[in-house]
């Protein structure tokens, strides 16, 4: 095989191996970007004679030429490289959100963290870098890395299938094995629309490869469920519904353009009748006659029955059926987390205990505590306080938690209990955060500390282990830069898809909604799984994936 065959194939090999660690592996993830780095300095080397420079002299002699050959050589790879980088205007203006990092330096205090987030932004230089000043990538091999990036995602979701099964976490979100629960999850929404570009385009495809694709597809909707992953589906069914729009827009044939525009209206409203009927089934309970309800326990203590301070959990009455003295008595004969203390996730274990018996139809008595079995023991002092977060995760155990979380931010004012409700606390944080320094931010290193300080001046309930940044990438990108880098970033996500005419290509358009989708609720590129996925693909689409290029290999 020529030399230029095996150098294209090595930088294609190691494009699959940082596409597969996305969703599998930080350090391979970062092992394969010093790889592309080594290939594309070393590009080209082949075409050096060594064998010349030891013919006529001694060894040492050859090896001292040799090496200047090489030096030189680097260098002048170098500066070509640097040169196609330079004279390509979207690869300067994706890599320049760096370079905007870099300027944020300047009004800067904490350096020790700026530097580590300017370690953590680099890929969004260096990924546009290599991947615009490197031959690009045929259709198929390009195709193919898609496929094993598909198959990485497909594996994660077999290690949280496993941890699933277990039912070891806590967090539903845990089941994520590798990464975190919101980077999976994106980067399942995107495969599943790469499956459904290979299922609709692959005409020539056996029956058998067309059911497999359609089943991985059911199965990573089926995921992104038992995840929970809200973003992850309102992100899928956004996206669907553009799609079929746009579709319908372009489609000749009149009966197809109806079912697609009737699947652009239908996406949408059904999946918010399926969540008001959720809503709707946990937050309203049978009336209930308190003088036809028992009054004492089996032990004859006396039962309270609260309708008003405990509220609903998936469609009951929290508060019925408590003797307190009583079950006190018997959890602490049964464990050792006492009644009065906290339970692993730092909540008061005692409502806890209440919330979890409820969500198991006992009455909060002796017998209630003597029917519980040594998992449902665990689960308590765990944190975990419906059995529904462990047996049953899904849609409606996710609604479930955030009417919780609402019921106790709006009758206690306290966001802890809901990742949804402390998203307000950091958007208020944020407002102050940006009309405080509206033109400059706040710089490149200063935001956690700045938002502590904020949170301190706010006397936010938040506890400490929850006073995050903004989980919103736009607010982050303003506070950091101020409005006119906000501007500018907003510049970097969009000139790219305007000056390739993006728009038209399926790939970039779902991965390009998808990313802006993210950035809504999530600091998407603030995180090295979440940066390397959104530089990875945004040059991948952009330079190393071109279909009628005279230098695609």
């Amino acid at each position: 095989m020529p030399a230029k065959e095996n150098r294209i194939d090595a930088y294609f090999y190691v494009l699959v191996l940082l596409a597969v660690s996305i969703p599998l592996s930080k350090f391979t993830m970062s092992v394969s970007q010093i790889f592309l780095v080594i290939i594309w300095l070393t590009d080209g080397i082949h075409s050096i004679k060594f064998r010349t420079f030891y013919a006529d002299s001694s060894f040492f002699s050859g090896f001292v030429r040799s090496s200047f050959a090489i030096v030189r050589f680097l260098a002048e790879n170098f500066k070509r490289k640097l040169l196609l980088f330079l004279n390509n205007k979207v690869a300067l203006v994706i890599a320049s959100l760096f370079l905007l990092h870099i300027i944020g330096l300047v009004h800067t205090e904490d350096f020790n963290y700026a530097f580590k987030d300017l370690r953590t932004k680099l890929p969004i230089f260096l990924l546009p870098l290599i991947m615009s000043s490197m031959p690009s990538i045929s259709r198929k091999k390009s195709e193919i890395l898609l496929i094993f990036f598909i198959l990485a995602v497909f594996s994660g979701t077999m290690f949280g299938l496993d941890a699933y099964l277990r039912k070891e976490f806590s967090d539903i979100r845990e089941i994520s094995v590798f990464i975190s629960s919101v980077r999976f999850s994106l980067s399942i929404v995107f495969s599943i629309f790469l499956l459904l570009f290979f299922l609709f385009r692959g005409h020539q495809l056996k029956w058998w490869l067309k059911i497999i694709l359609a089943l991985t597809i059911v199965w990573f909707v089926a995921f992104l469920m038992i995840l929970e992953s809200a973003i992850g589906l309102i992100s899928l069914v956004i996206i669907m519904s553009g799609i079929a729009l746009m579709k319908a827009i372009h489609i000749k044939q009149l009966r197809l353009r109806y079912l697609l525009l009737f699947l652009f209206a239908a996406l949408p409203s059904l999946t918010v009748l399926y969540i008001s009927d959720i809503v709707k089934d946990f937050s309203l309970a049978e009336p209930v006659n308190i003088s036809q309800l028992e009054t004492h326990s089996a032990l004859g203590n006396f039962y309270r029955h609260d309708t008003i301070h405990f509220g609903i959990e998936d469609g009951k009455y929290v508060g019925l059926y408590m003797a307190e003295e009583e079950l006190a008595a018997a959890w602490n004969s049964r464990s050792e987390y006492d009644f009065l203390g906290y339970d692993d996730a730092g909540q008061l274990i005692q409502y806890t205990i209440i919330r979890y018996f409820t969500s198991i139809g006992l009455r909060k008595d002796a017998s209630g505590v003597a029917q519980l079995s040594e998992s449902d023991i665990r689960h308590i002092e765990r944190g975990i306080a419906n059995i529904n977060y462990v047996k049953k995760p899904s849609v409606r155990t996710r609604v479930s938690k955030i009417l919780m979380g609402y019921q106790q931010f709006a009758d206690l004012n306290d966001p802890n209990g809901s990742s949804v409700m402390q998203r307000i606390e950091y958007t208020k944080a944020s407002i102050i955060l940006i009309n405080e320094n509206f033109w400059t931010g706040v710089g490149t290193g200063d935001l956690p500390q700045k938002f502590a300080e904020t949170y301190e001046r706010m006397q936010t309930p938040l506890k400490m282990k929850w006073r995050w940044r903004s989980h919103n990438q736009y607010l982050s990108i303003f506070i950091a830069f101020g409005v006119f880098g906000f501007i500018w970033f907003l510049f970097t996500l969009f000139y790219p898809l305007i000056a390739f005419r993006k728009y038209r290509n399926y790939h970039y358009l779902v991965f390009f909604a998808l990313m802006l989708l993210s950035m809504i609720t999530e600091d998407t590129i603030e995180s090295q799984v979440g940066v390397t996925l959104f530089a990875f693909f945004n040059a991948f689409f952009l330079f190393a994936w071109h279909e009628n290029s005279e230098k695609t290999q």
